[in-house]
């Protein structure tokens, strides 16, 4: 009898942490898919900041249209970056 009691302890365990085991799996699975959530919506958000930048550059630049990746690579490299930069920071503190 007391065997029997030990038994169905042992068994009772096994089913308890095969109950945890699932519910760990199923947390594991929901955290795994929050990421995977929130990992799209910062993709979508930069997506579309670039494309905003892109539509806002073609406004101001229409001939950019018209160049292909290379090209515009290989105009962006002799532009001069550091007046660049400086002419945008002085907009920027001006239009405060």
């Amino acid at each position: 009898m007391e065997e029997n009691e030990k038994l169905h302890k042992i068994r009772v365990e096994i089913e308890k942490a095969k109950q945890e085991k699932q519910q760990a799996k199923r947390q594991l699975v929901r955290a795994e898919n929050r990421l995977k959530y929130r990992e799209n919506m910062s993709r979508k958000a930069r997506t579309h900041r670039l494309i905003v930048l892109g539509a806002v550059m073609a406004q101001y630049f229409p001939e950019l249209k018209e160049l292909s990746e290379v090209q515009l690579g290989q105009m962006m490299e002799h532009l001069d970056i550091n007046a660049l930069h400086e002419a945008f920071y002085k907009a920027l503190s001006n239009g405060r």
